[in-house]
């Protein structure tokens, strides 16, 4: 709880900073501020793949979607996470529908994220073992994963400015990311298909928001020293985002 404490206030403070620089057409009641940078913090669970759960089969994407709601998705919560978005919406029309309702298409140059995770049962769950003598040992003792992320996200959003400061935005992206693990000193990675849907309320230039997040990742060994490889594993993520956001 400290940790998450002192995370939030962080996030705040870094947010207060930067809007002293970020700048708007304040003396246009209806100017829509479509740049936004999030300061995030991440709660996930990561866990093996299952039939349920393909981007071929979106009856199995929405099951996993309602279980992410209802917090009933059996795997590894992290003990930490933070992500930075830098984005841009791009309308389709020069003005608001109605002087109140903005139509466009989110594109985010850059999202890095950042996750902590404990292994605390046996890993043969997880895939990781090492050979020794010829036989495939697994290990159970406990162990910090460390999850590394760098995404582009696309997709549509709609914003409303029912005021001269008031902004509300929701909004649907799909995020082609390259996903990385290092556990034992041996790094895994691959392509991931992330899905992402939240929304934010921002007032003046700083405001608040939430998203979920779903997808998956074949890991492959890319390198290192370690005995510990996640090569082969297909792993899925879920999980929210709690963010500061600055518009300008």
């Amino acid at each position: 709880m400290t940790k998450k404490i002192f995370a939030v206030s962080l996030l705040l403070f870094i947010a207060a900073g930067f809007s002293q620089t970020a700048s708007a057409n304040d003396d246009d009641p209806k100017y829509v501020r479509k740049s936004f940078l999030n300061f995030s913090y991440l709660s996930d669970k990561i866990r093996l793949s299952d039939e349920n759960f393909n981007f071929e089969n979106l009856e199995g994407v929405w099951d996993e979607a309602g279980d992410v709601l209802r917090d009933d998705v059996k795997g590894i919560r992290n003990n930490y996470g933070f992500s930075l978005t830098r984005g841009h919406t791009y309308a389709f029309h020069k003005k608001p529908i109605a002087r109140l309702v903005t139509i466009g298409l989110d594109a985010i140059f850059f999202d890095v994220t950042y996750s902590n995770y404990s292994v605390e049962f046996p890993s043969e769950t997880l895939g990781m073992s090492y050979l020794e003598d010829g036989k495939r040992v697994y290990i159970d003792s406990e162990m910090s994963l460390h999850r590394m992320e760098y995404s582009l996200q696309v997709g549509p959003s709609v914003t409303i400015t029912p005021g001269k400061q008031l902004t509300i935005a929701a909004y649907a992206r799909y995020a082609p990311t390259f996903s990385a693990i290092l556990a034992d000193k041996t790094f895994s990675g691959n392509y991931a298909s992330v899905f992402v849907g939240g929304a934010s309320l921002t007032f003046g230039k700083i405001g608040v928001g939430m998203e979920a997040r779903i997808g998956t990742c074949d890991y492959k060994r890319l390198g290192g020293k370690g005995n510990v490889s996640f090569d082969g594993g297909r792993i899925n993520t879920s999980g929210f985002r709690a963010f500061v956001q600055i518009r300008w």
